[in-house]
Formats: C-alpha cells, sequence, structure tokens
C-alpha cells in the first residue's frame, strides 16, 4: 500500500486545513480514519473538537 503524503495549511483567521489520509485516537482508545481534506479546530470553541465547526467566525482567532 502506498503511502500517501499529508498536507497541512494554517488558514489565516481559521481552522487548520490538512488533505490526506489522518487517524485520530481520542483517550478512550476508539480510533477514526479520515481521508481527503479535514478542518482542524485552533481557536478551542468547537463542538466537535478536534474538528472545526465553524465557532471561530464568532469568537474570531488571533494571529
Amino acid at each position: 500500500m502506498e503511502k500517501k503524503k499529508a498536507e497541512i495549511t494554517i488558514t489565516k483567521g481559521g481552522p487548520i486545513h490538512a488533505k490526506g489520509l489522518f487517524t485520530f485516537r481520542d483517550s478512550s482508545g476508539h480510533e477514526e480514519t479520515k481521508e481527503h481534506d479535514i478542518y482542524l479546530c485552533r481557536c478551542g470553541g468547537s463542538s466537535n473538537k478536534p474538528f472545526c465547526d465553524g465557532t471561530h467566525r464568532k469568537i474570531g482567532i488571533k494571529e
């Protein structure tokens, strides 16, 4: 199986945009694999952490 290269971009005033294949593991051991584009919260306000839910538009992000 060929490994895909990950690409990560910090968007201005918004989330972290990541492309590729990612496996997330929470503290209880639950795993979730995501492929393609994902958006990760960096404002701290998302109710769907670690993923962005758009809350940054309301509370803003200090650059």
